[in-house]
């Protein structure tokens, strides 16, 4: 063999070996090319399962601790806007400055995350704080995971507010995340970890609707075992118990067109765990370089809640026809004592009449003893008679029968008549009276004898119940709070008496309720003057308080529109 023919020989021999390591690198691009599709693949379905959870989900990293990242329903449970604004916050920062075992939110939660990182998860009990400021309670399950050369913390939080209003502390389940390897398929074990933690059933199907995984919660909830699921046609699941009219129309119909449905409600009866009521929340994913889509469906069991809704919503009309029942027959009693009231005073008015007649002497001249008697009767027919009054007032007052009629009168005037009504009462206790008018106090437009009626009750009330000192009556010009920039008449009456004990005061102005009861109580009365005084006064536009302390004596004061407006 010449040199010539050696060497073409050897160029021939170079060539075929640059062709094989073309077609290995080529064998090893397309590997490559492979793997990062699935890679793809996998963070896609992870991206998908962390956003269609139900729970919040976040992802911090160390060595500050930052989030990173947070699914939809974080920054719905944290009211944020947006996730640039939930991520501007360190976890610490959605936290009150104490946790409720009295330990500094910040301590603490430094401390759950140092726990993390050394056992690998860690389930805790918290109160977080939203953007707008609410607390509420919350489990939270924190994860040490490895993925993309990278440790993080993945967080799962969940609201337990309702839960633990509904339920009264049930018991938390505990989940653990598992550890995922070091590998291409880290993103998919990493899915596959996360659908394990969420506590409602998760499934997710292929283009065909049939079984590729589901969450250990499924399993659990819904009784049935991996040989029975996977690959399985949805439909087929558990002796075609699946096949449902209603999932059938969210799959095949809904779905196909909207890539996303949340809160599909689902009512079914399972032969394993009887009839329950779901929220289905579904979520189309297309895989990368046009391969098959995947549906993501999470399946939240509402039974119990709509069970109690239900009741509540029972009970809530039970209660509204009780309560329409309760008012027809408070009517209905109105409306027989004020009939009643009105019978007894015309014969109770002859009785007056007659005896004074009898006491000035026009039927024939009495002895001491026949006029000492003849007035005690007059008196008591007085009280009786105011007795009724009071009734027939409250009677009117609730059937809404009372009328009130307004028109400009003089308001020092009605004073002056009401403490001159009731100045022989103080004589006869040694108390001082004392009327306190400002000189701005002149005319008002209200009903004027109902006025002098809640003066009367006020100034008798406070002179009964005072021994010793006085009683002042103060009438003011004020501004109107309610009915800016007008102003109102405020009428105080204050006394130096026995006063009102601070639990007492509740059923001051309830209608037949007195502060002393029993056989040794030393005021008369129905314990109607106050309520009726309440009810004129509301009637008339305004307000009415007290300030009492026990031992020293009470304030009474109420407040009127001086110019009421009129109702159309």
């Amino acid at each position: 063999m010449t040199q010539k023919d050696k060497t073409k020989e050897e160029f021939i021999e170079e060539i075929k070996l640059l062709q094989k390591r073309i077609a290995e690198f080529e064998k090893t691009d397309t590997e490559r090319k492979e793997a990062n599709e699935e890679l793809n693949a996998s963070e896609e379905r992870y991206r998908g399962l962390f956003i269609s959870s139900h729970d919040a989900a976040m992802t911090l990293e160390p060595p500050d601790w930052k989030f990173t990242a947070a699914n939809p329903a974080t920054l719905e449970m944290f009211k944020a806007k947006n996730e640039k604004e939930f991520l501007s916050y360190e976890p610490w920062g959605l936290s009150p400055k104490l946790q409720p075992d009295g330990r500094d939110s910040i301590e603490k939660a430094k401390e759950m995350i140092e726990t993390t990182m050394r056992e690998g998860s860690h389930f805790f009990y918290w109160v977080h704080k939203r953007m707008n400021g609410e607390e509420f309670f919350a489990d939270v399950l924190l994860s040490r995971v490895e993925y993309g050369g990278k440790v993080l913390v993945h967080a799962v939080v969940r609201d337990i507010t309702e839960r633990k209003e509904i339920e009264n502390g049930l018991e938390k389940a505990r989940e653990e995340l598992a550890a995922t390897k070091i590998s291409e398929d880290a993103a998919r074990e990493y899915a596959e970890s996360i659908i394990n933690t969420v506590r409602e059933p998760l499934i997710v199907l292929d283009q065909d609707l049939r079984v590729v995984s589901v969450s250990r919660s499924f399993y659990e909830f819904f009784k049935v075992k991996p040989e029975e699921t996977m690959g399985q046609l949805i439909y087929d699941l558990g002796n075609k118990q699946w096949d449902i009219p209603k999932l059938r129309e969210l799959l095949e119909t809904i779905l196909p067109q909207k890539a996303t449905f949340n809160n599909y409600e689902v009512e079914h009866d399972f032969a394993t765990i009887g009839r329950r009521i779901m929220l289905l929340n579904a979520r189309q994913i297309k895989r990368v370089l046009g391969k098959e889509r995947i549906i993501l469906l999470a399946i939240e069991d509402i039974t119990e809640r709509k069970e109690i809704e239900n009741g509540l919503e029972k009970a809530r009309k039970e209660l509204a026809v009780a309560r329409d029942r309760a008012e027809a027959a408070d009517r209905t009693k109105s409306a027989f004592l004020a009939t009643m009231s009105h019978e007894l005073r015309t014969p109770l008015n002859s009785i007056i009449g007659f005896t004074g007649l009898l006491l000035q002497g026009l039927a024939g001249p009495l002895n001491a003893e026949q006029t000492k008697q003849l007035r005690m009767v007059k008196d008591s027919g007085q009280h009786l008679l105011a007795l009724i009054n009071d009734v027939l007032d409250i009677s009117k007052i609730e059937a809404g029968e009372l009328e009130i009629t307004n028109a400009p009168f003089d308001l020092p005037e009605s004073i002056r008549k009401v403490v001159q009504a009731v100045t022989p009462m103080t004589k006869k206790k040694q108390l001082s009276l004392i009327a306190q008018t400002a000189p701005d106090v002149n005319r008002i437009t209200s009903d004027c004898w109902r006025v002098e009626q809640i003066l009367l009750n006020l100034l008798s009330n406070a002179i009964k119940f005072t021994e010793q000192g006085e009683v002042t009556l103060t009438a003011e010009i004020v501004p109107d709070t309610r009915h800016v920039p007008h102003s109102a008449l405020r009428i105080s009456v204050a006394d130096t008496g026995l006063g009102i004990k601070r639990e007492d005061l509740d059923k001051l102005f309830q209608p037949f309720r007195q502060l002393e009861t029993g056989l040794t109580r030393q005021h008369e009365g129905t314990g109607l003057g106050l309520a009726i005084c309440k009810r004129l006064v509301e009637r008339l536009g305004g307000t009415i308080t007290v300030e009492s302390e026990w031992g020293k004596g009470s304030t009474f004061r109420f407040t009127l529109p001086i110019h009421p407006e009129r109702k159309s």
